[in-house]
């Protein structure tokens, strides 16, 4: 996959089908459009492309309401490179561009820059300056510049529509499980391991801490997870939280690796979340900490064991 950071970069592709938005978490919504995308490209013998915006829309329309992003832009890059998409064309959203006009961004950016042949894009796009420009809008530009639209309807589960705003809300309650669903893959958080107060090791539960760079931490509680180091995924319980035991003040990322002894100090790692075990609580002794940590391995090395029998 073909990587532009800037408008200014870009090449010129044999038949570009288009897709444009956030795609933030790269979820199943997401995923149906970009393979409508790739089908149509592989119709006409185009280029299937992406445009996509750094940073978030949001940050810089509506600073005070913008949370999180689900996926940080290097993992958006990844996932958008096993898609199928060959080129990604990454657009600097800043004040310059918030102002462009629904028709100058069809005519000088798709038309003029891009050259494109096809625009595909989801049920609910907006373009241009406040978002002035819509369906019938982008509808009306292609008739007269000689491109077509196809356009993709919402994806839901149980009656509700699949969103990043949505999956957003889910991990922040700690939905991690059903944010899987939505995302097709668990929610990610990454980071380098950091030295801790080693409680944990005086337990007989030696845990790695992660110092996070990812925006979206989930909701404080115990979860299955897994770690993920060079390139492999090993069994895991995450404490997220302040350690109320310790009367900690401080919001830790705390893993404990199922038959892991090895030293990840300094390691980069990433953190799958499967499902949510319990609320963090402040135990009365270390002795109940202890018997209540053994309990949340035991979970998860069931759901890890049901996994690979396929019960």
């Amino acid at each position: 996959m073909k990587i532009f950071e800037s408008l200014g970069a870009l090449e010129r592709f044999p038949n570009p089908v288009v897709t444009i938005g956030n795609y933030d978490g790269i979820h199943i919504g997401h995923r149906r459009i970009i393979a409508e995308v790739v089908q149509k490209a592989r119709q006409i013998s185009g280029t299937p492309m992406l445009m996509t915006f750094y940073p978030h829309p949001q940050s810089v329309l509506n600073p005070e309401a913008y949370t999180r992003l689900v996926t940080p832009l290097h993992l958006k890059k990844k996932l958008i490179e096993t898609s199928g998409i060959e080129v990604l064309v990454i657009v600097s959203f800043d004040e310059t561009f918030r102002n462009v006009g629904p028709e100058s961004f069809v005519k000088d950016v798709l038309v003029s820059k891009v050259g494109v042949k096809a625009v595909v894009i989801g049920y609910d796009f907006r373009f241009g300056k406040a978002g002035a420009g819509d369906i019938a809008m982008l509808k009306r530009l292609a008739g007269e510049n000689g491109f077509s639209v196809d356009v993709v309807d919402a994806v839901t589960i149980e009656g509700e529509k699949v969103g990043s705003n949505m999956i957003r809300k889910l991990i922040m309650n700690g939905e991690v499980g059903r944010a899987a669903i939505c995302l097709g893959r668990p929610h990610v958080i990454e980071g380098i391991v950091v030295k801790g107060e080693k409680r944990g090791r005086d337990m007989g539960f030696p845990t790695i801490n992660l110092e996070t760079i990812s925006e979206l931490v989930p909701k404080n509680g115990v979860y299955v997870t897994e770690v993920e180091v060079d390139n492999i995924r090993l069994p895991a319980v995450t404490n997220i939280g302040f350690n109320p035991t310790f009367d900690g003040t401080k919001l830790l990322v705390e893993t404990y690796i199922l038959d892991f002894s090895g030293d990840l100090y300094g390691r980069e790692v990433a953190i799958h979340f499967h499902e949510r075990i319990r609320d963090e609580i402040k135990f009365e002794s270390m002795d109940a900490l202890k018997e209540r940590i053994a309990k949340d391995v035991e979970v998860t090395r069931s759901r890890f064991q049901s996994v690979k029998t396929g019960d």
